[in-house]
């Protein structure tokens, strides 16, 4: 801990000095003779106390007192005053200006030197709680960001420096499953590794929840930065042992390169935002340096993400329904409702663009609701009982009043439960959580179909085949599109089938498109259809004309027949 500065302000150049030598044995001292003196030397150093004799000629202690405590920088720093004047007034006028104590001359040495080193005590608690990390330690964004500028200001015309900005990746499934106190040690354990590999030049951070920051200076090269970067995500991808619990995460980092010239502290911290926004959509556990056009990129991002705001206000989202045929009966059987985007200005924007935007801001959960309850009013003006299916989000599953809100889009569409199918995807995460699981449950106590979609990707899993009643699988398209060119994507058809056959389960195979593969699939037992040969998707007016036209799969050439 470095030696306290004080200053010690009186006009008696005997009591001043005085004073100065008792504080001296465990304090830096710097003296002024007057009230203008002490302003002036607040304002260029820094001091962590200030005692200030109340009676003197022209600016006087009061007036000291009120000019600190109305600077915005200098504020906070505690005021002794010390005082020969006995009566009330003068004291309570001097506390209510600002004054932290009082002292009365004569001094009592004994209880002066313990007060002072109480209150220096106190200000330096209050002061590094100010400035740094109360769970870990590190500094905090405040201190982070004046080292950077300190930095900036500092790094030769020959020097770099690197701002890394940090996310922990899966965090929160930590402080989830094994509770928000494992999750602080965890961060204990993340910033000790961390803080081994600064050198004395560099700062690291904590910035809040699971991020962390590093100001590294000077540098030589771009690749000292890189180099950095590796070592941080080796070092935190070490497993720890916590409580007993054996923990593994990863970290993604952004960082951005600043030379002597560089713009100021906030476009070097967007510009490593916007480098880490690119690791996490690179796989995570990786870093990204900056480059200009992530700048464009994200500002494009952000335009794309307020129409999609304003869209699902003026309902400019419309349903497309794919039908999808029973392959048995050579009829359609239902259809699936896809979101489709009508922008006023940039046209018919695909699902790609915007669904993952959607998930990424939560907006898919409104937009959810919004498809669940008009697939439900569309498909209860169908004739028989034709099934529609609505995608189904993780981040929908999850999040509370789902089943309200499905209960409510049959209710007010008078819909059979039975006609409508829920295809959720990732259903292996989803059912390895107690709570979606219920979640899921309740649905199907509705009534409701539940469909794992994508079937054979991402988080697919067997297990739950048995553990979960799934009503039906939907097998990806990236098998079907390469099953007549791909020995292993044929095999994997007819395994899925197979086994969804021998459960009793029906096996929708997605993205059929030509003759060929509508016959391989039926030849490996799958029992409906969906894509392209059938027809593509198509707006809710004109599944009227579709039925009317057709029951069952084209002939080969009429593949987007409608």
């Amino acid at each position: 801990m470095r030696r306290p500065s004080v200053l010690v302000v009186d006009d008696d150049a005997f009591s001043r000095t005085v004073v100065a030598r008792k504080i001296a044995k465990f304090a830096d001292v710097v003296e002024a003779a007057d009230g203008l003196d002490a302003l002036s030397y607040l304002q260029t150093a820094d001091f962590d106390l200030a005692i200030v004799d109340l009676e003197m000629p022209n600016f006087d202690g009061l007036d000291l007192i009120r000019s600190v405590r109305g600077h915005p920088t200098l504020k906070h720093i505690p005021l002794i005053v010390l005082t020969g004047n006995e009566t009330r007034a003068a004291i309570d006028r001097a506390l209510a200006a600002g004054a932290t104590s009082f002292l009365l001359k004569p001094l009592d040495w004994s209880a002066f030197g313990e007060h002072i080193r109480h209150v220096l005590q106190l200000a330096h608690r209050a002061g590094h709680m100010a400035v740094h990390d109360n769970l870990t330690g590190l500094p905090n964004r405040a201190l982070l960001n004046e080292r950077l500028n300190e930095a900036l200001t500092r790094i030769g015309h020959d020097e770099l420096l690197a701002i890394h900005v940090l996310d922990l990746d899966h965090f929160k499934s930590v402080n989830d499953t094994l509770g928000h106190p494992v999750g602080d040690k965890l961060l204990q354990a993340v910033s000790r590794r961390l803080r081994a590999l600064m050198r004395d030049t560099d700062t690291i951070a904590r910035m809040g929840g699971d991020e962390f920051a590093i100001v590294q200076a000077p540098l030589r090269h771009p690749g000292e930065a890189e180099a950095l970067a590796r070592s941080a995500i080796d070092t935190v991808r070490e497993p720890y042992e916590i409580d007993g619990q054996n923990i593994s995460i990863g970290v993604s980092i952004g960082v951005a390169i600043a030379g002597h010239d560089t713009a100021g502290p906030e476009h070097l911290m967007r510009s490593a935002d916007l480098a880490l926004y690119r690791a996490k959509a690179a796989g995570r556990n990786v870093f990204r340096m900056f480059e200009p056009e992530m700048d464009a990129q994200m500002r494009a991002r952000r335009s794309l993400e307020n129409d999609l705001r304003r869209a699902v206000v003026a309902e400019e989202l419309e349903l497309y329904y794919q039908p999808v045929v029973n392959l048995e009966r050579n009829e359609i059987s239902g259809f699936e409702a896809l979101v489709r985007w009508h922008h006023p200005t940039r046209g018919l924007v695909p699902p790609d663009a915007f669904i993952p935007l959607a998930e990424e801001t939560g907006l898919i959960v409104p937009i959810g609701e919004w498809t669940i309850r008009r697939a439900c009013e569309t498909a209860a003006q169908w004739p028989g009982d034709l099934a529609v299916a609505v995608n189904v989000s993780t981040a929908q599953v999850r999040q509370p009043g789902l089943v309200q809100v499905v209960a409510a889009a049959l209710a007010g569409s008078r819909l059979h439960p039975s006609r409508l199918e829920l295809e959720i995807t990732e259903t292996a995460r989803l059912v390895d959580d107690d709570t979606t699981l219920a979640v899921l449950r309740q649905l199907r106590a509705l009534g409701v179909c539940i469909a794992a979609d994508d079937f054979g990707t991402g988080y697919s899993s067997l297990s739950y085949l048995r553990n979960f009643p799934i009503d039906r699988i939907k097998i990806d398209c990236s098998f079907v599109r390469d099953i007549n060119d791909s020995p292993a994507a044929l095999n994997i058809v007819r395994a899925l089938a197979a086994l969804a056959n021998g459960l009793g389960i029906p096996t929708t195979a997605e993205g059929v498109e030509n003759e060929a593969q509508l016959e391989s699939i039926r030849r490996q037992g799958c029992t409906e259809m969906q894509g392209f040969l059938m027809s593509e998707p198509l707006p809710a007016h004109e599944v009227g004309r579709l039925l009317a036209a057709k029951a069952g799969p084209p002939k080969a050439g009429s593949a987007n027949a409608a």
